[in-house]
């Protein structure tokens, strides 16, 4: 897997790499890092997480206001950062990370609730269509045998009617 550097970062983002430090320290629930040797190493799918945040921040939204725009979004939250500021909730950002995070997973939870219900009501509605086309599907079989019946009696009904004129005839 490939890791960027904070200058790299930096370059790709296109801001100054003391403004991204403050950034990925007020939102680093979404930005996927690793440790080598005392080295901090940024994972790439951090970069639209931190393009998102410059677009908010040229658009004058507060620091609160993007984690509520975060918390929101699809992008996901990563439970090694989660540990990491279990560890370090010394100060006040931490703090307020943790109470974002923690709101950010009850309104996952809930959506995790709904989306089941919907799906339990889905599968209720699909188990009624499958009786509806058994239904239809018994409904067609009895159709076809009528008309098998129906053509039969046809034949029989012109061999009766024939039969009954050839008998006319010969009288």
């Amino acid at each position: 897997m490939e890791f960027l550097s904070i200058e790299s970062l930096s370059h790709i983002v296109g801001v100054h790499k003391y403004t991204l430090k403050k950034w990925i320290q007020d939102f680093n629930v979404y930005v996927p890092k690793t440790k080598l040797n005392n080295v901090t190493y940024y994972r790439p799918d951090g970069v639209d997480v931190l393009k998102f945040i410059k677009q908010c921040k040229e658009q004058n939204y507060e620091r609160q206001q993007i984690r509520e725009i975060l918390a929101n979004s699809t992008f996901p939250i990563r439970l090694e950062n989660i540990q990491d500021m279990s560890e370090n909730t010394h100060n006040e950002n931490d703090k307020v990370n943790m109470l974002t995070m923690m709101q950010t997973i009850g309104k996952i939870v809930s959506n995790v609730e709904d989306q089941q219900h919907l799906v339990g009501i889905i599968e209720e509605k699909q188990k009624n269509q499958n009786k509806l086309i058994k239904d239809i599907k018994k409904r067609t079989d009895e159709i076809s045998h009528l008309k098998e019946e129906i053509e039969t009696l046809k034949q029989q009904l012109a061999s009766v009617t024939n039969h009954d004129l050839k008998r006319k005839v010969n009288q």
